[in-house]
């Protein structure tokens, strides 16, 4: 190496280091309160929680128009967002149903459930308002699924912070909705 190439070292690392892009924030999402629903025990066991494609990434998806998707600057996920969803939804449902017990696939627990709810999101995202689009199939062992459609929607969140509460609001609205349509099954 010459002389030369020894004074352009300490510029070209300041250059590269200049290019390198910080630590994102991660975000998880959190349980909310709701209401209790009046239900025999059961146990429940949260399948599969699937994803549309576009969500399914470790950046948050902070806004879908017609034909573009935006992703947030520096914000990740702290895990997969498919694994996120089904552990929120337990921990709400389990609030929310306190006479069961309510676990996901992922999970170290192996019981045979009463109930096995699967969640199918197509939407999860902002546009002109926060809108959450799921299809729901809740099935007892040998009988056929019960498949429910469930939209809800708030007001568009300004920021990750805002988005992320958001989110997990309306993952308790969802988490209300299956316990009221398992409260409101015979045993």
């Amino acid at each position: 190496m010459t002389m030369r190439s020894f004074r352009l070292l300490p510029p070209l690392l300041w250059l590269l280091a200049g290019c390198a892009s910080p630590n994102p924030k991660l975000y998880t999402l959190a349980r909310v309160p709701g209401p209790v629903v009046s239900a025999p025990a059961r146990v429940i066991e949260i399948r599969h929680v699937g994803l549309a494609r576009y969500l399914d990434r470790p950046g948050i998806v902070t806004g879908v128009d017609a034909y573009r998707v935006t992703l947030a600057d520096d914000a990740r996920w702290a895990e997969p967002l498919a694994d996120m969803l089904a552990r929120v939804i337990a921990a709400d449902l389990g609030a929310r149903l306190p006479n069961s017990t309510v676990f996901t696939a992922a999970s170290a627990i192996s019981a045979a459930p009463d109930v096995t709810v699967e969640i199918d999101i197509q939407r999860f995202d902002a546009a002109r308002r926060f809108a959450l689009v799921a299809t729901l199939a809740l099935q007892h062992p040998g009988s056929t699924p019960t498949l429910t459609t469930i939209s809800l929607s708030a007001p568009a969140p300004s920021g990750e912070d805002s988005q992320i509460a958001t989110m997990s609001t309306l993952i308790g609205e969802l988490a209300d909705r299956i316990a009221g349509l398992i409260g409101e099954e015979k045993n």
